[in-house]
């Protein structure tokens, strides 16, 4: 391909509100057009490494028995409702519309239930399973945050597989089969070594799941690896024992500060005089479990996640104001361990558990209790939770050592339905027992977009993208210097030659000044660039520079093809 003739052109600037490094630099590039906030187009450069990274996924979910196939977009909402999740309270990131003839469809944001819908059309047997597809789709997200570039969009491609397995045994194979496929897909697009395999929350998809979490410093992401295992975690969902916190050896006196104006955490313990750590948080939530509360050291945040899972519900969200005033009888912002009522199921982190002298909420409006002690003032509960989010200095609780805390980018994950899914869309075989049988489903993506916005965060330098040989766009940047008749003829040739060896080739055969050119090729990150002119004629040579050196080399035909074909 010619440069001349490639639609796009590179650009010295991206879009002043463009904060995202990989959608800076993939813009100037002319990989890809923003059309708003989350919404980008591929152009034909782009496209190509898209389809590099989707044929490096294409032929490992092959080889472990994966059958392509395409889905709709469009999605009825009667199939979500089987599992509840066209309801916004168990999934927020829904697009929906209607038909002309007032029909409800959603915009496939998964495709979870869709396939299950199509596959009980074929599968009724156990000689029917094992079954595995998988497909390349647009996804559409109502993301609220949309400030990453090709990270986090509201718009993107994705590569979801499907499993269907006679029983756990069957499934678990496969499981295992696609975690070891994705660490293969990760290191051949040049991220295996600072990738994770990682426990994860299933969110909407089902309670527990693995992520693949690549370190970035872009991530929205952070993960707690255990330093003698490499045993990687979620924030979300890593298990934590809260460092120790030097306690006050006098037992005080229990008080209360009545004040109206003072609120939010930091401004009470400022008022106080006390440390962050000596005081509590207490937040209610409403669930398919009723009213709960939930208590953890302010020094901490809430985990919904674990909460979640600790209460064993399908949702939850904050009280509302109403909610709050109607079970304590107090305003939002002053519900505590002190005075709640017992109606009121609790949920306390371990955190809380060795303090002395604490503050926490009177479920009184105004007033907050300090000086709190455990059964003299509030009584101890018999069980305390790891209920709070994961921070740096955290302990692994099996172990007691500090987790080493990445920032990182999710790229992949794996989810594991078991048959619950089958259930509640009633999607059975018969065995060879002749009984019927719900089927064992997974679930296994990988954002491809999201793939190429990573390589281009972690692999650009400060002259642009530095994409690895298996992804980019074309593996020779050739550059032509000068217009004689020479100089062009011996380019045209050397570029024949080139593909001849099966080598891609981007020709710059534009009349720009040569610094403009190899800017423009370190710019798009081709991993070689190849340089014909006059001088190298009269050499009998080429000039020759890898995108990850700085260095520049003459070198003979014979030598070019062994770097390029090796």
């Amino acid at each position: 391909m010619k440069v001349s003739q490639i639609v796009t052109r590179t650009s010295k600037t991206a879009p002043a509100e463009e904060v995202a490094k990989n959608a800076q630099l993939l813009i100037r590039a002319g990989y890809v057009y923003k059309n708003m906030a989350g919404v980008y187009s591929y152009t034909p450069l782009g496209f190509r490494v898209l389809e590099n990274i989707k044929q490096i996924v294409r032929e490992e979910m092959d080889a472990i028995g994966g059958q392509e196939l395409i889905m709709s977009s469009l999605q009825r909402k009667e199939t979500w409702e089987q599992t509840g999740r066209w309801d916004e309270k168990v999934v927020d990131i829904w697009f929906k519309s209607h038909l002309q003839d007032g029909t409800e469809v959603g915009f496939g944001w998964s495709h979870e239930e869709p396939i299950i819908e199509m596959l009980k059309q074929y599968i009724s047997s156990y000689k029917d399973l094992p079954a595995y597809v998988y497909q390349f789709q647009t996804k559409l997200r109502n993301e609220v945050r949309a400030k990453s570039g090709i990270l986090r969009g509201r718009e993107f491609v994705m590569k979801d597989m499907y499993s269907c397995c006679v029983d756990q045994m069957q499934h678990d194979a496969f499981y295992q089969a696609s975690m070891d496929a994705y660490m293969r897909v990760f290191e051949r697009v040049g991220l295996g070594e600072d990738t994770f395999i990682t426990y994860a929350s299933g969110g909407a998809f089902t309670k527990f799941s693995h992520e693949f979490q690549t370190i970035c410093d872009a991530g929205e992401d952070y993960i707690f690896v255990v330093p003698s295992t490499k045993q990687a975690f979620n924030a979300e969902i890593a298990p934590v024992k809260s460092a120790p916190v030097e306690q006050p050896n006098e037992v005080k006196p229990l008080e209360f500060l009545e004040d109206t104006e003072t609120t939010g955490v930091d401004a009470l313990v400022e008022r106080l005089g006390i440390k962050l750590s000596s005081s509590t948080k207490t937040m209610l939530f409403s669930s398919d479990k009723g009213l709960i509360a939930a208590a953890v050291r302010s020094d901490y945040k809430l985990n919904e996640e674990k909460l979640k899972a600790v209460v064993d519900a399908d949702w939850l969200q904050l009280a509302s104001a109403d909610e709050v005033r109607a079970a304590t009888g107090a305003e939002l912002g002053f519900a505590g361990l002190y005075n709640l009522p017992d109606s009121i199921k609790c949920y306390v982190d371990e955190s809380c558990e060795g303090l002395v002298n604490f503050e926490t909420g009177a479920n009184e409006t105004g007033k907050h209790a300090y000086n709190v002690n455990w059964e003299r003032d509030v009584q101890k509960p018999d069980q305390f939770y790891d209920i709070k989010l994961a921070k740096t200095g955290d302990l692994y609780p099996e172990t007691g050592e500090a987790y080493e805390v990445h920032k990182t980018a999710e790229v992949g994950n794996i989810f594991n339905f078991g048959t619950k899914k089958s259930q509640e869309m009633d999607f059975a075989f018969t065995n060879e027992a002749g009984e019927r049988q719900f089927v064992y489903l997974g679930s296994y993506g990988i954002g491809v977009t999201r793939l190429m916005g990573v390589l281009a965060e972690k692999m650009a330098d400060e002259h642009g993208l530095v994409w690895p040989v298996n992804v980019a766009p074309y593996m020779v940047y050739l550059v032509q210097i000068g217009n004689e008749n020479e100089v062009v003829k011996s380019t045209e040739n050397l570029c024949e030659i080139l593909q001849s060896w099966g080598v891609s080739v981007l020709y710059d055969d534009t009349d720009k000044r040569p610094g403009e050119k190899f800017a423009d090729a370190d710019l798009l990150g081709i991993p070689h660039r190849v340089v014909v002119s006059t001088k190298t004629i009269e050499a009998g040579n080429y000039e020759y520079k890898a995108r990850t050196s700085s260095d520049v080399e003459m070198v003979s035909m014979d030598r070019l093809k062994n770097i390029l074909t090796q």
